[in-house]
């Protein structure tokens, strides 16, 4: 079943439509509040941890109190706490009945104080989506009582391990005495908008309900969330197809379906051919990481369009020796439009094209990058060796048929920096363009800050405008396509936030092209293989330091390997 990406009033569209068509709001409150139960019951024994539930007015809060009778049944320890809620209302009048002891928080906070200092577990179920207020009063006091036990008890702090599934136990620690379990969302965080309010206190696990919430993706939302579960609540699958959200998340069951078919007649010339173009003498070792993930995606055979000066530095690499090589005519080191008449002689034999990687940008480099784009240009005066300054007329762009292209990095500046509309020239539906949120902002004349706080709106919109798949890097990365359809990673990890990691995600996506996958399809499972072997490589050494672009690299084939596994279940 898809799991889709909500905005406040969406969700609650779709909860209706469940309604309507039979699945009651009672229902759905069942199946929220077990689905917190069974996190917990999976991941603590239940005679050994003791649990605090913090419970509100609404339906979170009443998620909270299902949640606290499914615990106490199953044997654990259980003391809600209740703010804004009659202690005779019926949730909480099941859960006493299961063994639950009930307090009302405005008259005991002192209770609350010892309760945590005992506790194992806090489960946050005072607000959920909707919240349009600064958090003030008594609610700002429980959680402030809450966040000072919660850093009292920890002794460090552990890398961000998110992943969206049902089964929890394949990724999450438990790290810290109390842990903090958020119903839906954390308290104070928008819904929409990813606002965070200080009063919020960070959750180790957030279990929300049928998919993720348009602002737990952004930031800085993002950032008070270490663990996402998305549980379901029953809704029917017709109902929710029907519904309109805001994106699809990629789970592992989607990607595995998306992977291109291995022939075992297959040879490297049925697997695609891809060519990198980039590199300068500044950055000789971006065109190398993408070259090492495009052969680890599966491409037949990789070949690096380089200046002489980068391929001396490349080619004794261990990891680039199963490459091939295209010297490309360049000006101390920054390829020039001289290469236009080589690659057109090469680009036919080419399945895929990564333009980009380490190119510089030099004037001379970005006239070549226009001119290969169909895009005229006027390359710039540059002196001559004795001094005087030599004009060159407009470069008229030559007749080349680009295969599937890949364009990141200097590729991305170069459209950036040209004085016209760039979009109408380009064939449609044929280009991936991977920018981080600095290359996003210089692309549509933004500041970052804007980037970052629209991300799935401004890919979708930008996709649509200039007809073709855009990916916006970052925690939780946007796959956006031409059609409209926008996709939605489910990794944000610090092991990817280093240099070349970007490098390698556009080699990666590179061999997809190349095997023949659509530009859509290609960047979907890109990033999230990309994003796989990051986390893998963060649960192998326990940390998100210290991991380079080229061990990200050589962790695409493990996590190639986990996604088959998937794929054959």
């Amino acid at each position: 079943m898809a799991i889709y990406v909500y905005t406040t009033e969406q969700m609650r569209a779709l909860e209706r439509a469940a309604d309507k068509a039979g699945h009651s709001y009672d229902e759905m409150m069942e199946y929220a509040g077990g689905a917190v139960a069974r996190v917990i019951h999976m991941l603590w024994p239940a005679e050994e941890t003791r649990i605090v539930v913090l419970a509100g007015p609404g339906n979170n809060g009443g998620d909270g109190l299902v949640a606290a009778r499914f615990l106490a049944q199953a044997g654990f320890s259980v003391t809600a706490f209740l703010w804004k809620r009659d202690e005779d209302d019926e949730r909480a009048q099941q859960a006493r009945a299961t063994g639950v002891a009930l307090f009302s928080v405005e008259e005991d906070m002192e209770r609350l104080q010892r309760a945590l200092e005992r506790a194992h577990i806090v489960i946050d179920a005072l607000l959920g989506t909707g919240l349009s207020r600064p958090i003030t009063g008594t609610l700002a006091e429980i959680l402030d009582i809450v966040k000072r036990e919660q850093q009292r008890t920890r002794q460090f702090e552990d890398a961000p391990l998110v992943w969206f599934t049902e089964d929890p136990s394949f990724s999450i620690k438990i790290p810290h005495r109390l842990s903090v379990v958020a119903v839906d969302l954390p308290t104070g965080v928008n819904s929409d908008t990813g606002e965070v309010d200080p009063a919020t206190v960070p959750a180790d696990i957030t279990v929300t309900f049928a998919g993720p919430k348009v602002g737990q993706l952004l930031s800085p939302a993002a950032t008070v969330q270490k663990a996402i579960i998305v549980a379901d609540i029953g809704i029917p699958e017709h109902v929710a197809e029907a519904c309109t959200a805001t994106a699809e998340l990629i789970t592992p069951a989607l990607a595995a379906t998306l992977l291109p078919q291995r022939s075992l007649l297959g040879h490297k010339g049925t697997f695609g051919r891809v060519l990198i173009v980039g590199g300068s003498v500044n950055y000789p070792g971006a065109p190398g990481l993408a070259a090492m993930a495009a052969a680890r995606s599966g491409a037949g055979l990789v070949t690096l369009g380089v200046p002489d000066l980068v391929a001396m530095a490349l080619a004794p690499k261990q990891d680039l020796t199963n490459c091939t090589w295209l010297m490309l005519p360049h000006d101390l080191g920054a390829i020039k439009p001289d290469a236009l008449k080589v690659l057109t002689e090469e680009l036919p034999m080419y399945n895929a094209l990564v333009l980009g990687p380490g190119l510089g940008q030099d004037d001379l480099t970005f006239a070549f990058v226009w001119a290969l784009l169909g895009l005229r240009a006027h390359v710039p005066p540059r002196p001559s060796g004795i001094g005087f300054v030599k004009e060159h007329a407009p470069l008229e762009p030559e007749p080349i048929t680009l295969p599937p292209t890949v364009l990141d990095a200097d590729a991305l500046n170069a459209l950036a920096a040209f004085d016209e509309e760039w979009a109408p020239h380009l064939p449609p539906n044929h280009f991936v363009l991977t920018p981080h949120p600095g290359e996003m902002a210089r692309l549509c004349g933004v500041e970052p800050a804007f980037v970052q706080a629209n991300r799935l709106q401004l890919a979708q919109q930008k996709a649509q405008e200039w007809q073709q798949t855009v990916v916006l890097k970052g925690a939780y990365t946007v796959i956006a396509a031409p059609d409209g359809h926008v996709s939605v990673s489910p990794f944000a990890t610090p092991v990817l936030a280093t240099a070349g990691t970007g490098d390698v995600l556009a080699g990666l996506i590179g061999g997809l092209l190349a095997q023949g996958l659509p530009p859509y399809d290609a960047a979907r499972v890109g990033v999230f293989l990309h994003g796989l072997a990051g986390r893998l490589l963060a649960d192998e050494y326990e940390t998100d330091r210290g991991v380079l672009a080229t061990d990200v690299a050589q962790w695409l084939t493990h996590a190639l390997s986990a996604l088959t596994n998937i794929a054959g279940e």
